[in-house]
């Protein structure tokens, strides 16, 4: 639904930023709705009503802006309150992004723990050790298909964490910030060469890297790690 990450990329609306969406048999869930995620459902015809869940990664505006609207859509406002919200406390209790009015609506909302398991209807996923970031921040593993590395410093366990069939990784930066908390081109490479996954797609593009055009920066990753690497795009859609 989206491959901006960061600030500017975001305010700028170079890519969309609406996340990602995930479905399973039966089972719809939305993935940290950024700014426009709303418009970018609908520009899909995704329908939000028939959504079974929400998960926030953490409570950043670019991963967390349009999660009230989504609520009111998964719940029809209210009226038929259903599916579950999934997101770290912090998101509640520290400066909320979630709104007061709204926590009634979903049937559950679930705070977040480390390495825990989740279910909801035919998915099930686990979350990483909490990521370096400056809020609290989760990674996650559907199963051993899908390995979803959200923003984070690099940490010893990331690629422990994340392993699996098909991995996508946030890359906010063209080359490594001692003092930014978000992973680079370079430490994805190392991430996705020491990982091994079928497919490594990279995502939440950060201005440099866009400016170095993201399918070229793939296929220069591809060529240094013999694996292959996609640039998400907007609207993408992949079967695993």
């Amino acid at each position: 639904m989206g491959t901006a990450g960061a600030r500017f990329m975001v305010a700028k609306q170079l890519a969309a930023s609406g996340g990602l969406y995930i479905e399973e048999g039966s089972t719809r869930l939305a993935c940290d709705p950024g700014p426009g995620a709303v418009v970018q459902y609908a520009k899909r015809k995704v329908d939000l009503a028939r959504l079974d869940g929400i998960l926030v990664s953490h409570r950043h505006l670019d991963h967390s802006s349009d999660v009230n609207v989504m609520i009111e859509g998964m719940t029809e406002g209210g009226f038929r309150p259903r599916g579950k919200l999934f997101c770290p406390a912090d998101a509640l209790d520290h400066d909320p992004v979630v709104l007061h009015y709204l926590r009634a609506f979903p049937r559950e909302v679930v705070r977040l723990e480390p390495t825990t398991v989740y279910r909801l209807g035919d998915l099930e996923f686990t979350t990483t050790r909490r990521h370096p970031h400056g809020a609290e921040t989760y990674g996650f593993r559907f199963g051993q298909r899908l390995g979803w590395v959200t923003d984070s410093d690099w940490y010893d366990a990331i690629v422990e964490d994340h392993q699996a069939e098909v991995m996508v990784l946030h890359t906010v930066l063209l080359d490594e910030r001692p003092d930014l908390p978000h992973l680079s081109i370079p430490e994805a490479a190392r991430i996705i060469a020491e990982a091994r996954p079928r497919l490594a797609i990279i995502t939440h593009f950060g201005m440099n890297v866009w400016r170095a055009h993201p399918w070229e920066v793939a296929e220069q990753m591809t060529q240094a790690t013999g694996i292959q690497v996609k640039a998400a795009r907007d609207g993408m859609s992949l079967e695993i």
